[in-house]
């Protein structure tokens, strides 16, 4: 089996990024102390132990400019699947982030939109049809 069970947020400012995280999507946050020098927070999208779920960390990012450091790094951009698509794309934009894809129709998956977070990272996010 080669499912993902872990995503990872690197983040310029830890804090900002858990506060943008928290206030779009309602994601706690919980810092890991057995993490040694690294800073790092284990990120909970659901409670642990969901069936299915997929829960992840964030860390700070290694370098001083994450754009600069990182613009030629290949990565998996993560989709979230919403209740309510122009609330969460609102709460992006009044948060820090922005739009990159105004949110369009895929037949027979849903509305999705394309964003980045407070640093700068690229996710999107889904409202599936139903």
């Amino acid at each position: 089996m080669n499912k993902v069970m872990h995503f990872e947020i690197v983040a310029i400012d830890p804090l900002r990024a858990i506060d943008f995280y928290t206030k779009v999507f309602d994601w706690k946050f919980e810092k890991w102390e057995d993490s040694g020098d690294m800073e790092y927070w284990m990120v909970l999208t659901v409670p642990r132990g969901t069936p299915g779920a997929i829960n992840g960390g964030l860390r700070r990012e290694m370098g001083t400019d994450v754009k600069e450091r990182t613009k030629s790094v290949n990565s998996f951009v993560c989709t979230i699947v919403v209740e309510d698509i122009d609330d969460i794309l609102a709460k992006v934009t009044a948060n820090g982030g922005e739009i990159l894809s105004p949110k369009e129709l895929t037949p027979k998956v849903g509305w999705i939109a394309y964003c980045l977070d407070s640093e700068g990272n690229v996710f999107s996010v889904l409202l599936p049809q139903m």
